[in-house]
Order: C-alpha cells, then structure tokens, then sequence
C-alpha cells in the first residue's frame, strides 16, 4: 500500500511538470518537420499522431488530420490510409461513429493497396471499438482475422496485440481461464522484444482478470508493476486506465476512501481527454462507492453521469451498472416512476448482454479458428515428412503405414464431429429453454410490479382522500396481483426444477379415482364459486403405474384451464379409460374453445403465453408447459381439441407400467 501511495505522489508531479519521454520523442519529430520532404513529413506527422493517442486523443487527432490534409495534397495513397488509421483510433470513445467511418476508409485503402498489414491494423481498430460497444461476435471476429494475417506475415509484436485484444473480449464474457492464456502468450512476445509500454497493457489486464477471479493480491501486484511502467513513459491515458482498476481493487475489498482517491485521479484525466468510455465505467464506479455507503444524491449525480456517456458509445455493460443503480436508488427515495423507467433500461441492456446467440457464433469463430491452426500444424508435420521420405527413401511399407493413419485421424475426426453434432442439439434445446425462462422474468414478471407499485402510491399518497370501498378495492387489487405473481413464480420454480431434473419421478401402482378423487373434490369447490359443475366418469377400477404427485398436477391443471375459460353456469366432464395399452384422460368443457393456431401453440415453449380467463382471472402462461414436461416424463402424450365458441377438450395417455 505505501508502495501505491508514492507511485500516486510520482505521478502527480509528473503530470504537473509534463515532462514525458514519448512527448520529447514527439517535440524532437515536429522541430524536425520543416527539413523533411512531402512523403517523409507525413509519414513524421502520422508517427506523432499514434504517440500522441496514449497521452492527448484531441492532440494525436489533429496530427492525423495533418497528415491526411498533406497526404491527399501530394496523392500519397500509404500516408492517407494511415492517416486514416490513426485518427479513427483518436476518436475510440471519443465518438465512436466517426471512429469506425475513419477505420473503414483506411481498410478499405490498405485492400486496394494490398497492404495486408495496413488491413490487419484496420481489423484490430475496428474489433476494439465494437468490444467497448458489447458487440463480442463482431469484436473477436475482426481480432481473429486480423490475428491469421498478422501470423501469416510474422509480425511479433502486432500478433502480441491481436492476443491481448481477443483476451479482452474473453474478459467481458467472464472466460477468465482463457483469457490468462491469450494474454500470457503476448506476454512471452511482448518480453521477448523488451516492449516496456506494451508490457505494462498485458499487466493492467492480467491484474484484472485476477481482480475479477477474487485474486487481490496477485491483481495489486500486476497493477502496480503496470502503473510504475506508464508513470515511466508518460502514457497518461493508460496511467488512467491503472487508477480505475486500482479503484475497482479496493472497492472490492471496502476500502471505499482509497477506491475514491484512484476513481477521481482516473476521472481527472478521461475528462480532460473526453474518454466516453472510461468516463462511463469511472464515473459508475464512483456511483457504486456512494451507493454502498449509502449517500443517495451522490450515487444518482455520478450514476446519470455515467449512463450518459455509455449511452453516447453504446456501451451495453456501462448501461446496464448505471441503470442498476439508479432503480434502486430511485426505488429507496419513493420515485417509483423513475425507478421503473431505469429498471426499463437496466432490463433492456441486460438482455442485449444475455445473448446466447452471440456467444454462440463467438465460440464457432473460436473453434474454426481453432481447427484452422490444427490444420496448418497438421499440413506442416505432413510436409516434413514428405521431405523425410524423399531424403531417406522411405520403402513402400512405412508409406502404407502414413496412409494408415491418415485414414484413423479422418475416422477419429468424423466421429468427433458426429458427437459435436449431438452436443450442438443439446445446446439449442438448452438456449431455447433459458430463453423462455429470461422472457418470463423480464416481461412477464415487471407488469404485475408496476401495477403493485401503481396501486401502492394511491394508497401511500392518498389513504386519507379515498373511501373506504376504495381503499377495500385496491386492497383486493394488491392482493390479486400478490397471488397471481406468486403462482408465477412457483410455476416458474417448479419448471426449472423439472428442467434441472430436481424433481424425482416415482412411479407406483395407482388406482386413478382414489389418486384423482382429493384433486377433483378441491376443484369442484372452486368451480362452485363460478358456478360450473364438474362431473367424473372415471372407470373406479382403472389401475395403473404413474407419479401420484405429477398425475395430480396435471389433472389440476388442466381443470383449472377448463373453469378459467368456462363461462358461469358452465359444465367440466372428466373421463379416464382403456385404450388398448394405454390409459387416456380427457377434461372436456363448453367454454369459450380457442381457433387452430392457438391450438396447435399450445405446448410450445417459444410461443407460450398467458391469456385471462372469462371473468379475467390471471394465468402464468405456464401450466401446460408443466403438464407436457410431466406427462412425457411418464412416456405418455397429451393433447387438445377444440375450436373458437364449442369448448375445448385435453387429452392425455399414459402407458399401463413405467419402465
């Protein structure tokens, strides 16, 4: 920690004195401009503006643009598309728009130039600034191209930058134990070629990765190694970059007064250079500081502060911090109105974040990636033996015998591919299953909150104005609304339970009146109090194997859908049979039936929805999803008929013995 505090100390005086090595690298180029010729000059003006980018953005900006006005002046197509290059990664953060217009110019110079390395460095730049957007798939897929051109023409230390750029992206999706392997592989690179500023970047991230591991000692020992290495050469950007990370460190540890003094020296120096990005994640730290220690005006000031510089770089994950902050702290000072509205936003950019789709194409862009390296490996092994064969004269025996194993790694390789296949299937049955289940909670969950909130301040607000029916009245809506989210979220426990396979399945010889007779008696009371008569024709000597629990809830189910839709003075049959070898249960009713569509949806998880009843009773959307994933559990089948104003009628079956 004093080791810490005299760095701090250091670097204040530098900041002060400005006296930085790459800036007199930077005065040494421009005292040296007027001697040099047009091509030269820009080429000089372009090596000033990337020094400039880790120290000034603003400054490094118009030595671009210098260079660019000189450069299209004297139609030097290298210094444009460099030029081009550099300003686009001035304004990273800055404003991401004409960052991507400037890079996208330069890689599409450096292809018609086939500048190949002027394309990698085009890639690299634009899978940065769709990282700080949250658009992994798009990040990693420009870092992976630019990283096999990078690899095809050697470059040490740009390859170094690809691996260190892909870890970062593996950083945000949490893949700490790879992104350790990206990085230490540049860090090998970047020692190798004693590259000091670069050095300190992969220690900054290395210190964060273990920082969000719950490592602290190992993250203080990279960041502080990194640190002193920026204080060094004068990198006042990365400088701010190692206080924020510092900060993050202590607040973990709830030392809010060290986390502060970090977060506002990382905060003095993104305001001076107009860093969207790090102003968005300093300030929603700060925000999170305040938040903890409980100063509401604080923790709102810094946290809209921070939503709106994410929002002006579409940062998802700087989004969704400060929005998270502000519903609560909305929430705490009773501005409900507010804190539904940042709830609405905290949701949306979380949702963007939990898109299994893009991790998905992130790891098919891993694999084939990974696939493609194998296969150079495999080409490489080939060709040396090919040579070998032909230095050494290899008989027609030891030939038969490469063939051989050709011919078992293609057998072993199809195989791998078969159970790749089956793996793939299972991840798409799980996507779609966590896809519903997040629907659920950020759709169908908020609503009954924000009339329990709306009904809530009425009264809060206005319990002395109303009268006493009134306030009977919202009662009973609180109420309702209360009951119809619990039975949400028990139907939502009990289907992530059957998912999980959490729920044991125990079948035993049952006698199907007996099993079904307490549920049937239960239900008639409630279709009493809508008037609607339910009558069982159920054979009392019907025997067979089943799950007691899940038969009983599928039968309520199924009868509580049937009083929903009936209309009062309605009628419910029951009836349970033998059909060859099975057993077929049906619930028939004469409500309000439902058209085709409807029917053929009814036990599909991505279009399964709640409807209100005749007499607007509330449903979860759930209950038949329940019943399917029960009845299937038995090896049965269930089913429906029915059509719009003739009732409806569910059909399930189920095998005499479970085996």
């Amino acid at each position: 920690m004093k080791y810490l505090f005299r760095v701090f100390c250091l670097n204040m005086l530098v900041l002060c004195i400005c006296l930085y090595p790459q800036q007199k690298t930077a005065d040494s180029l421009v005292n040296q401009l007027s001697k040099l010729s047009s091509e030269k000059r820009v080429d000089a003006l372009n090596e000033i503006s990337d020094i400039y980018i880790n120290i000034d953005t603003r400054t490094s900006t118009e030595y671009g643009l210098q260079a660019l006005k000189l450069a299209e002046s004297i139609n030097y197509a290298k210094g444009i598309a460099c030029s081009y290059s550099n300003i686009g990664f001035s304004y990273i953060n800055v404003d991401n728009p004409k960052a991507i217009e400037y890079t996208r110019k330069s890689l599409e110079l450096s292809r018609k130039l086939n500048n190949q390395a002027g394309i990698a460095t085009s890639l690299n730049v634009l899978g940065i600034i769709y990282y700080y957007e949250g658009d992994y798939h798009s990040a990693i897929d420009n870092h992976l191209n630019a990283l096999k051109i990078r690899e095809e023409l050697g470059e040490d230390k740009k390859i170094a930058t690809s691996l260190n750029n892909i870890a970062l992206v593996h950083i945000a999706l949490n893949n700490y134990e790879t992104a350790l392997e990206y990085l230490n592989r540049g860090l090998a690179i970047r020692e190798k070629n004693k590259d000091k500023k670069r050095i300190a970047i992969v220690y900054d991230n290395i210190g964060d990765v273990y920082s969000k591991m719950g490592k602290y000692d190992k993250a203080f020992d990279y960041m502080k190694k990194a640190l002193a290495i920026h204080n060094e050469l004068g990198n006042v950007q990365l400088m701010a970059n190692s206080y924020a990370n510092i900060a993050v460190v202590y607040r973990h540890l709830g030392d809010t007064s060290n986390a502060l003094k970090y977060y506002n020296e990382s905060l003095k120096i993104y305001t001076a250079h107009g860093s969207k990005n790090g102003l968005a994640f300093v300030e929603g730290g700060i925000a999170a500081i305040y938040q903890m220690e409980g100063k509401t005006n604080q923790a709102v000031l810094h946290a809209l502060a921070a939503l709106d510089n994410a929002q002006l770089i579409h940062s998802l994950e700087n989004i969704s911090t400060a929005a998270n902050i502000l519903q609560k702290e909305y929430y705490k000072t009773g501005d409900y109105i507010k804190a539904y509205h940042y709830l609405s936003v905290y949701v949306n950019a979380k949702d963007s974040l939990i898109n299994i789709d893009k991790v998905k194409k992130l790891s098919k862009k891993e694999y084939d990636y990974r696939v493609e390296q194998l296969r150079k490996e495999q080409d490489a092994r080939i060709e040396k033996q090919n040579l070998s064969i032909y230095a050494l004269s290899i008989t027609l025996v030891l030939i038969i015998i490469i063939f051989s194993l050709i011919y078992s790694s293609y057998r072993q390789k199809r195989k791998s591919n078969e159970k790749l296949s089956v793996l793939n299937k299972r991840l798409q049955d799980l996507n779609s299953t966590k896809d519903k289940f997040f629907s659920i909670i950020a759709h169908d969950l908020k609503s009954p909150f924000l009339g329990l909130m709306g009904y809530s301040q009425i009264l809060s607000e206005e319990y002395a104005d109303l009268k006493e029916d009134e306030r009977k009245t919202y009662i009973g809506y609180i109420y309702e609304l209360t009951k119809s989210t619990y039975k949400l979220l028990e139907n939502l426990l009990e289907w992530s339970r059957l998912q999980t396979g959490k729920i044991e399945f125990n079948p035993d010889t049952l006698n199907i009146y007996d099993a079904l007779f307490p549920t049937l008696d239960l239900l008639a009371k409630t279709a009493q109090n809508k008037r609607i008569s339910i009558e069982p024709q159920i054979d009392k000597d019907l025997v067979l194997k089943a799950d007691k629990y899940m038969l009983q809830a599928v039968v309520r189910n199924l009868i509580s859908n049937s009083i929903k839709f009936t209309q009062p003075n309605g009628h419910i049959i029951i009836n349970a049979k033998k059909d060859d070898h099975r057993c077929v249960v049906s619930v028939q009713d004469d409500g309000v039936g439902m058209n085709k569509a409807t029917v053929n949806t009814l036990f599909r998880i991505d279009v399964t929805k709640s409807t209100k009843g005749t007499v607007n009773e509330e449903g979860t959307g759930l209950g038949l999803l329940l019943c399917k994933e029960m009845i299937e559990r038995h090896n049965g089948k269930i089913w429906a008929e029915s059509e719009e104003g003739g009732g409806s009628k569910f059909y399930f079956s189920l095998p005499y013995s479970q085996n």
